[in-house]
């Protein structure tokens, strides 16, 4: 069953409702420069109050490996998910508070041998593949290209756990879980009214389509 990740949390109503709707995970941002970013006190007193067996996911971009293992610490977060190139193999093996998911933001000529070297360097085994946009880290709202998406995934099989995301929405995510199949999608402006804050009937409407696709 394809495992779903709300992204972008920013308060606690909106974390009541996805995990009542069925979210697996919760993502909080933590990047000064994001329209959904939340301090570590505001994360700590969300996640607080999420219910058992929800992973609470935290967001990095210019953060380094210490002030990672600082706040997820502090958090009690359980995934760390790397979004800045300038975190390699290293980085995230010095992550010890939380497992790491590296995120790859592909282009066209994106060579999954990537991910397969990522991973035997850093033991990881988590990825998330978002869209590309130059200049920007994530949260676009734009949709990685469907046949490159379908290409990365086919070619990394069970190898590691492959997350899609990148403009998924209640309309088109059920289509992009037969063709890629992933262990995990994630969704942030496809379910929210406006950024940061979140739309109950469309993360309603967003997991169940993920559950219809199986």
């Amino acid at each position: 069953m394809t495992r779903i990740k709300i992204c972008g949390i920013t308060s606690l109503q909106d974390a009541v409702e996805a995990s009542r709707a069925g979210a697996d995970a919760l993502g909080f941002n933590f990047s000064s420069s994001s329209s959904r970013a939340v301090t570590p006190e505001q994360a700590k007193a969300i996640i607080e109050k999420l219910p058992p067996f929800v992973v609470a996911t935290g967001i990095f971009v210019e953060h380094s490996t210490e002030e990672i293992n600082a706040i997820c610490r502090y958090c009690s977060l359980q995934a760390a998910q790397l979004h800045s190139e300038e975190y390699g193999p290293e980085e995230a093996r010095s992550i010890s508070e939380a497992r790491v998911i590296k995120v790859f933001r592909p282009e066209s000529d994106f060579k999954t041998a990537e991910v397969r070297e990522f991973s035997e360097k850093s033991g990881g085994t988590a990825f998330l593949f978002d869209a590309y946009r130059a200049g920007i880290k994530g949260g676009t709202g734009e949709s990685i290209e469907a046949t490159l998406a379908e290409r990365i995934f086919r070619e990394l099989g069970d190898s590691c756990h492959a997350i899609l995301a990148g403009g998924l929405n209640h309309l088109n995510v059920a289509e992009a879980v037969r063709r890629t199949r992933p262990y995990a999608v994630d969704s942030a402006s496809g379910v929210e009214i406006e950024a940061g804050i979140k739309d109950p009937e469309k993360i309603k409407a967003f997991i169940e389509a993920v559950r219809s696709a199986g």
